[in-house]
């Protein structure tokens, strides 16, 4: 299930990465999933940083400025764990310069 989820937000990213993802109803469509759902995870996006905004114009969501989108494991020892508390698992960060 985890893995699904993963793949499903890997094709959510490329699909606003993109500025493809059509409609709410659309992607939902593509992703296997219900609107309800596509929501969910833009507002999980929206919530670890990921500047999604949606057009209604062009009808598709994309990013207000390039992000990149990891899923990755990273080894903690203790100093890590008490400096940051502990890696994270899925993370968006933005790329390029400047804020």
């Amino acid at each position: 299930m985890i893995l699904k989820v993963k793949d499903q937000l890997e094709t959510l990213h490329q699909q606003i990465e993109n500025a493809s993802t059509g409609t709410p109803a659309q992607l939902a469509q593509r992703l296997g999933v219900t609107a309800r759902t596509v929501r969910n995870y833009i507002s999980q996006l929206v919530k670890l940083g990921a500047p999604v905004e949606y057009s209604r114009s062009s009808q598709t969501y994309y990013y207000k400025h390039p992000v990149a989108l990891r899923f990755t494991f990273e080894p903690l020892n203790t100093s890590a764990q008490e400096t940051n508390g502990g890696g994270k698992s899925l993370s968006v960060s933005r790329i390029g310069g400047g804020v």
